[in-house]
């Protein structure tokens, strides 16, 4: 319809910028619920790792505030808020002891997965780690060593240092 008319006009394909970091669990909901309607609509995904630390920091220092002193009500409701839109969405989120836990590494490793094209299947997996209620440590080196093994991605590459950005 639309997007056939746009190429057929001469105009640039459609393309999608995910932004994403495996510590919100808002974001892996969206990140599973995004694929099946960029594919559907032949829409490409330009995915682009983040911390979204760095853009709290930048732009939502609340957020650390509102840790530190929670509201016990709004706390419940978010967590209710969670559960019903992860049912709805067919994900699988617990929040894990320790909420946030350093992403850092996890999404470095994100950036050299997507150098090997397998951003997909490692944040997919990093995700689940994350939110599945296992061992949820994605700061850890043997966690991030087994997300690589499963997803077929040589942990021998993975960026240990500062040498690589975020984009």
């Amino acid at each position: 319809p639309a997007r056939t008319i746009w190429r057929e006009q001469g105009e640039h394909d459609v393309k999608l910028e995910f932004f994403f970091d495996c510590s919100s669990p808002w974001t892996y909901l969206a990140f599973e619920g995004i694929q099946p309607i960029a594919e559907r609509h032949g829409i490409a995904i330009d995915w682009r790792p983040i911390l979204v630390g760095g853009v709290f920091n930048a732009v939502n220092q609340e957020v650390y505030a509102a840790r530190a002193n929670p509201n016990p009500r709004r706390w419940q409701y978010t967590m209710k808020d969670l559960a019903d839109w992860a049912r709805l969405c067919g994900v699988h989120v617990e929040m894990p002891a320790g909420h946030p836990i350093s992403s850092v590494k996890a999404m470095r490793g994100a950036v050299y997965a997507q150098e090997q094209g397998l951003v997909v299947p490692y944040s997919r997996a990093v995700f689940e780690v994350y939110w599945g209620g296992d061992n949820p440590d994605i700061a850890s080196d043997e966690v991030l060593t087994a997300v690589c093994a499963r997803v077929g991605l040589d942990p021998g590459g993975y960026p240990s240092n500062e040498n690589r950005t975020l984009v």
